[in-house]
């Protein structure tokens, strides 16, 4: 995948889209019980942090340091931002984090990357230029100057927390999460068919009784159970047919939960529901209403990122999963 003009784009963002961008990107990985942006006047140097559990900043935690220039992250700027976290974790405002890494789309300069890649010259750099860099910058209108129990703390500081991510790294694993589609476009991964069982699930249970009734209208006699099908090639043979539609769609679904951010497609299924209303309300006999329904939906294009890859069979099976959900009545076949 050509990733240059994503790059780009990313480039263009401004500090608030970079900082909700990498949120993104923590939130999609596994390992944090929360992420959280903190971005802004008074966040003690934290803008984006992953919480491993409910201590918060008072146990384990990794800290983002968001950098959005229009130039590479050079080293003065990375040892403030150091500066801040190893100050206020010594006025014990929170526990040192876990992991301190330093985001920036232009990555940092070649200095500062030899520096982050070698600890202890980073350590030495920041101790080095703490007066200059760091001292008058901590606190707003303060000077705290590396001297006493705090350059005691700072020359005991574990400096191989502080580390670097590039921009290709943060792409690839951006792309794993639920995020990228919605921000990036471009098709998704298709989803694997359905597998229709031979015999009906407990699960099917509310959408094949509805369609029973459809059955049992146009046969013009009581259909009570799917056995009774087997003196009715033509029924029999629909329902197949409309298994498969709802597998197909189980699958879909199923598939893209895990590949979309939460609610894409609960309001994909929302959108053919809002197709299909007016043409089953439009009919009385329960099999054109039935008919009426699938047509609407193989004709509908949902405002969605699934849309691309929706088939119509899909699409048709979101209709038994309507037909099949709570409450029992918001579709149905049978007038």
């Amino acid at each position: 995948m050509n990733l240059a003009p994503i790059v780009k784009l990313i480039r263009a963002y401004d500090a608030t889209e970079w900082e909700i961008f990498i949120s993104e990107w923590q939130k999609g990985l596994s390992g944090y019980a929360s992420v959280k942006r903190l971005g802004g006047a008074g966040d003690l140097g934290r803008d984006v942090i992953g919480l491993v559990n409910a201590d918060a900043c008072q146990g384990v935690w990794d800290n983002y340091q968001c950098k959005h220039y229009e130039v590479p992250l050079a080293t003065p700027k990375a040892c403030e931002d150091a500066g801040k976290i190893i100050y206020h974790a010594f006025r014990g405002q929170f526990t040192p984090p876990r992991k301190c890494s330093f985001v920036a789309p232009r990555g940092p300069t070649t200095e500062l990357r030899d520096l982050l890649l070698n600890p202890d010259k980073f350590k030495a750099e920041v101790i080095a230029t703490w007066d200059t860099r760091v001292a008058g910058r901590v606190v707003a209108g303060e000077r705290h100057v590396l001297v006493g129990a705090l350059k005691v703390y700072v020359e005991a500081y574990d400096f191989t927390s502080f580390s670097y991510a590039t921009i290709d790294e943060i792409l690839d694993d951006h792309r794993k999460t639920t995020y990228w589609a919605s921000r990036f476009g471009g098709a998704l991964p298709p989803a694997p068919g359905g597998v229709t069982p031979s015999a009906i699930a407990p699960s099917e249970a509310v959408y094949v009784d509805k369609l029973l009734e459809v059955y049992s209208e146009q046969a013009g006699n009581v259909i009570t159970c799917v056995a009774d099908l087997n003196a009715h090639d033509q029924w029999r043979d629909d329902l197949q047919k409309q298994r498969v539609r709802f597998y197909d769609a189980e699958a879909f679904m199923a598939h893209y939960r895990d590949q979309t951010e939460p609610g894409t497609i609960e309001d994909f299924a929302e959108q053919i529901h809002d197709a299909i209303e007016p043409a089953i309300a439009a009919e009385s006999v329960a099999f054109s209403r039935l008919t009426a329904a699938l047509t609407a939906a193989a004709q509908t294009t949902p405002a969605s990122i699934l849309t691309p890859s929706a088939k119509v069979r899909v699409k048709q099976g979101v209709c038994h999963q309507l037909a099949n959900n709570d409450p029992p009545y918001r579709v149905c076949w049978k007038a």
